[in-house]
């Protein structure tokens, strides 16, 4: 602590170095408050979920100092800042967005607290305990299904669908304030709407649906739990409100936030099963059942007639085909950006290291666009780009990448011998080719 409080003193000062690091006064403020969410989660983590242990935790700044805790092996040259709080250059690992990634063989949580959007210190450190408890499934619960993101990519418009989606999530919200009664009467309505709509989508993407619940539902209760716990002030009980009910019910149509609805809809079912049930936690865990049909065991609801939702299916026609419609006017306004642009074929397919599904849209079935972050590889050979839009023209599965299309600043480009270089802010390209070609404002590039 005494490490940190040195730190911090200089910090608060102004921006300053530590070796090549440079260190801002944002960096200050979650350094300071991270060992108080250590000690945070960990006196609730059984409360909330009965049996889960810790990974290692990061947080970081894109460009900036990564803050590492809880890890057995921290990457060597690491500076140590505090009771076991290593900071190390967020560009040695690459790491990106709010997820895991392993850093020297350990999955790790992370949570970049530079971006904008946070109302507090308590919204970003409940995110992170969202990404402990992936840590935590992904390490110890082999058994539990994740969701596959080529699905999402697919997954029907279909405004019938939507309908009952919307009148389904609306019957979710209000399980938690019914009575007894009134909540076997919704469950046993939840239940004929999943039903009904397994019938409309298929059972390929009704398993979509339960495996994003089964790993996201858990993870979306350990944040919200988190919230409930450490919640203070105002305006952080008005983001509990947004982020965890309203945003359930605020209608939405077609693939527009359609995974993120199942986090919350996952969420509520742990909650009612928290409300209802003593340690289902850990036999959920070893149920070998997805969390849905694990709720439904528990709950035994039956098929009901659902009343005319006449009023959902005219809102839903017309709405789920303006998503339709959007499709092609964002992939209009994708080439109609300022900047070159580089068109990459692959000669052979690389790895996918990295992709956000939440922010990813079909635009066709070989057609992908993403807006947050693509990452692919090959030997040597990397592509990132982050918080900037960039085209991939796919093989079949989302992860078979053919073709790359972005636009960046023409300075950004470099040619060095046989490497293929682009480096900008949202950018890094940096791939052996076998040709290129500059035609007019066009980069037209065959990579290894």
């Amino acid at each position: 602590m005494v490490r940190i409080f040195v730190l911090l003193v200089v910090m608060y000062s102004g921006v300053y170095t530590v070796g090549a690091q440079i260190i801002q006064p944002i960096d200050s403020t979650y350094l300071y408050a991270f060992p108080a969410f250590v000690k945070n989660v960990n006196r609730i983590k059984e409360k909330v979920w009965p049996g889960m242990t810790l990974g290692p935790a990061c947080i970081f700044r894109l460009h900036g100092p990564a803050f590492l805790t809880g890890h057995p092996q921290p990457p060597a040259g690491a500076k140590l800042v505090g009771d076991s709080i290593y900071m190390f250059p967020q560009a040695d690992y690459g790491i990106m967005g709010t997820s895991q990634t392993e850093i020297n063989k350990h999955l790790t949580a992370h949570n970049n607290y530079g971006q904008t959007h946070y109302v507090s210190l308590n919204q970003f450190y409940a995110e992170l305990f969202h990404e402990l408890h992936h840590v935590y499934q992904r390490t110890h619960i082999k058994q539990l299904k994740f969701d596959n993101p080529a699905d999402l990519l697919t997954y029907p418009e279909d405004y019938h669908n939507d309908a009952i989606h919307q009148y389904e999530n609306e019957l979710l919200l209000e399980m938690l304030s019914a009575s007894p009664k009134q909540l076997a009467e919704y469950i046993n309505k939840f239940y004929s709407c999943r039903m009904l709509r397994k019938d409309i989508i298929g059972d390929k993407y009704a398993d979509y649906e339960k495996n994003v619940e089964s790993s996201e539902g858990p993870s979306t209760y350990c944040e919200y739990m988190y919230m409930k716990e450490f919640a203070s002030t105002a305006k952080e009980r008005e983001y509990i409100n947004k982020r965890f009910y309203f945003t359930l019910v605020e209608p939405a149509y077609g693939r527009e936030g359609l995974r993120n609805r199942f986090l919350l809809s996952g969420m509520v079912q742990c909650i009612l099963l928290s409300k209802t049930f003593k340690n289902w936690q850990t036999e959920y865990y070893t149920s070998g059942l997805t969390l849905n049909d694990f709720f439904f065991l528990k709950f035994k609801p039956h098929n009901v007639k659902l009343p005319a939702l006449t009023d959902y299916e005219t809102k839903a026609k017309y709405f789920t085909a303006l998503e339709k419609e959007k499709h092609k006017n964002h992939l209009d306004a994708f080439h109609s950006q300022n900047g070159i642009k580089i068109s990459i074929t692959f000669k052979d397919i690389p790895q996918l290291k990295g992709l956000d599904p939440m922010h990813a849209e079909s635009v066709s079935d070989s057609l992908v666009l993403h807006s947050t972050l693509l990452k692919l590889a090959k030997g040597n050979n990397y592509l990132t780009v982050a918080n900037k839009s960039v085209a991939t023209y796919v093989h079949g599965q989302i992860w078979k990448v053919k073709k790359v299309t972005l636009f960046v600043p023409e300075n950004s480009i470099q040619i060095d011998q046989d490497i293929f270089i682009c480096n900008e802010e949202n950018a890094t390209i940096r791939w052996k080719y076998i040709s290129q070609v500059k035609t007019g404002n066009e980069y037209i590039v065959m990579l290894e």
